[in-house]
């Protein structure tokens, strides 16, 4: 069972993506391009959350995870076909969704290193299915602003996806191909946050949250440097989610500042 300071400081990252009662609409691209960047995220994260709970590290934080990120998955899907400039994609969501149905079903399943061997094997087909909705969303909008929102977007997805990494190789999936998927997906957080803080449009609010962005990322790559022999995933699970937290913010942020154009 978690430790009740670190379940607690986990429940309020968990806010982040807390449930509306109902589907909202999205009232702008910007807000499209974020929503569908965030799909990239969850569907990263639901496989380490997965992988959290066949190890028993933080199980009943993961569990909650898990299951939030189903129904947000779900509800913001059914959000993004309702947005009338996605008309143009909708065969995109609908690639989406085909592949999200089985995926969901599996991990709705018990867990299992046999499941989590099927989840491994579709997950980066979801992944590159739910990129391609966002880089059409971009394209939609057409301004550097909505590439911002983007590159800041995939942060989130990055942050989970190393994560997802870690906890696989401490539940005995360890392997060369992990580990290069984990080293590329390192190199392009570590480019993609260049490019952000050199970005020309940014606020000073924004300067200053990538900063501290820049240090959560230096603490959670370090800790990704640990071999398979002293793997420690209460520390990477809670970095992941500090980086996480801090990139959702910054997204948010250049939704913002997107929508003032």
């Amino acid at each position: 069972m978690s430790h009740p300071v670190t379940r607690a400081l986990s429940l309020l990252l968990l806010a982040l993506f807390l449930l509306p009662a109902q589907a909202e609409e999205i009232t702008s691209i910007s807000a499209a391009i974020n929503k569908a960047g965030r799909q990239r995220m969850l569907s990263q994260r639901m496989v380490k959350s997965y992988c959290m709970i066949g190890i028993d590290v933080q199980r009943e934080d993961a569990e909650e995870q898990l299951a939030k990120a189903i129904d947000l998955f779900d509800l913001q899907l059914k959000e993004l076909y309702a947005y009338p400039p996605a008309e143009p994609i909708r065969a995109s969501l609908d690639q989406v969704d085909a592949l999200w149905q089985p995926f969901k079903k599996v991990l709705k399943a018990p867990i299992s290193r046999s499941n989590a061997e099927i989840l491994m094997e579709t997950n980066d087909e979801l992944l590159r299915a739910t990129n391609k909705v966002v880089l059409k969303l971009q394209d939609i909008s057409g301004t550097s602003f909505g590439r911002l929102v983007n590159v800041a977007g995939r942060q989130r997805m990055l942050s989970q996806r190393m994560a997802k990494f870690y906890m696989l190789r401490a539940w005995g999936f360890d392997n060369a191909e992990i580990q290069a998927e984990m080293e590329q997906a390192r190199n392009e957080f570590k480019g993609a946050l260049t490019e952000l803080v050199a970005a020309k449009e940014n606020s000073p609010d924004i300067q200053r949250e990538l900063k501290e962005a820049s240090k959560q990322w230096e603490l959670f790559n370090h800790g990704l440097d640990r071999n398979k022999e002293n793997l420690v995933p209460l520390i990477a699970a809670m970095s992941s989610e500090n980086l996480l937290n801090k990139m959702n913010q910054i997204t948010g942020m250049y939704e913002m500042l997107a929508t003032k154009q």
